[in-house]
């Protein structure tokens, strides 16, 4: 009996390179590896995608589609923690997902999500100008934030023996402040700081708004 293959399509592709990206990371994606995945020859994928850069493109505007919606019920503040949140989740989520963002032209889940945020912005009282202020702040954290945490997650196993080495470099009479905050880092560190400084963005904001 001969096996019946799933046809090919574009959201088929895009959901086996996500799944491939999220097991081996971006670098370890090819055109080959992906077609063997789905009992294809790699000139199939072609008729549904243009490149790989356009794999890469429709992989990360799906991601986009899976974070959280605005919602228009909520106060702007609330709507647009709840919104950044989301984002960062999904993020860490797909890993390699962060390092394309700011390379990819925004896809149509991306652009609602940014009309989303503008929305949220315009219609709770900001002007264009602090709208656009704001959009970059909250957006700028996310991305900044979440690249700089997964860097650092790559080395979290061997992060006492780094650290260690780091201060064992330092004279601790001048430098007594890094060295309190690398111990911290160590010792002390609860997370949260996503949120925290999230916050003190929408506080800043909410105070210029009046």
């Amino acid at each position: 009996m001969t096996d019946i293959r799933i046809p090919l399509s574009r959201d088929r592709i895009l959901e086996a390179g996500m799944a491939l990206a999220d097991q081996n990371g971006v670098d370890g994606l090819t055109m080959r590896k992906l077609a063997a995945s789905l009992g294809f020859e790699v000139m199939s994928l072609y008729n549904h995608v243009a490149n790989k850069h356009d794999l890469l493109a429709g992989m990360v505007d799906w991601i986009a589609g899976e974070m959280e919606r605005r919602d228009a019920e909520r106060p702007w503040k609330d709507a647009v923690r709840a919104m950044s949140l989301s984002a960062h989740d999904v993020l860490l989520t797909h890993t390699w997902a962060t390092q394309l963002w700011s390379e990819m032209v925004p896809g149509p889940n991306r652009l609602l999500r940014m009309e989303d945020l503008l929305a949220a912005f315009r219609e709770g009282g900001f002007d264009a100008r602090l709208a656009h202020f704001g959009f970059h702040a909250v957006t700028m954290h996310i991305v900044g934030f979440t690249l700089q945490q997964l860097s650092y997650s790559i080395s979290s196993d061997t992060i006492g023996d780094d650290a260690a080495g780091f201060l064992d470099t330092l004279d601790r009479d001048d430098f007594p402040y890094v060295v309190e905050h690398v111990d911290y880092h160590v010792h002390d560190d609860e997370g949260g700081d996503f949120e925290f400084i999230l916050d003190l963005i929408l506080d800043g904001l909410e105070r210029s708004v009046g």
